[in-house]
């Protein structure tokens, strides 16, 4: 577990102070992917489900609320998979798919 992210449910704050937003992309992309896979599985049970995430970045508070609904399921396909294809984990890409098609085929 990174000791510099609090996870709570579908909540994530970073603690480093990150000093841009480039940098911030590229070093909580993976934590912040995951979790939103968290959440599309939450929308098997609900309408909409939101990701929260807070972090420093260039000295400044950053806080961001990520909403998504079953509208928004292009999300998984056209950038989480991407990811983690690049990434070289398939198990995680086999799982999106599954999430996927169970919320497709809802």
């Amino acid at each position: 577990m990174d000791k510099n992210l609090i996870i709570s449910g579908l909540t994530l704050k970073f603690k480093t102070v990150y000093d841009d937003y480039g940098t911030f992309m590229e070093e909580t992309r993976d934590p912040i992917y995951r979790t939103i896979l968290k959440a599309f599985k939450k929308l098997k049970e609900r309408d909409k489900v939101s990701v929260n995430v807070y972090a420093l970045v260039e000295k400044l508070e950053f806080e961001s609320e990520l909403e998504f609904t079953k509208e928004n399921l292009d999300i998984l396909t056209d950038v989480i998979i991407p990811y983690f294809e690049d990434r070289e984990e398939y198990e995680i890409c086999a799982d999106v798919m599954k999430t996927h098609s169970e919320l497709v085929g809802q």
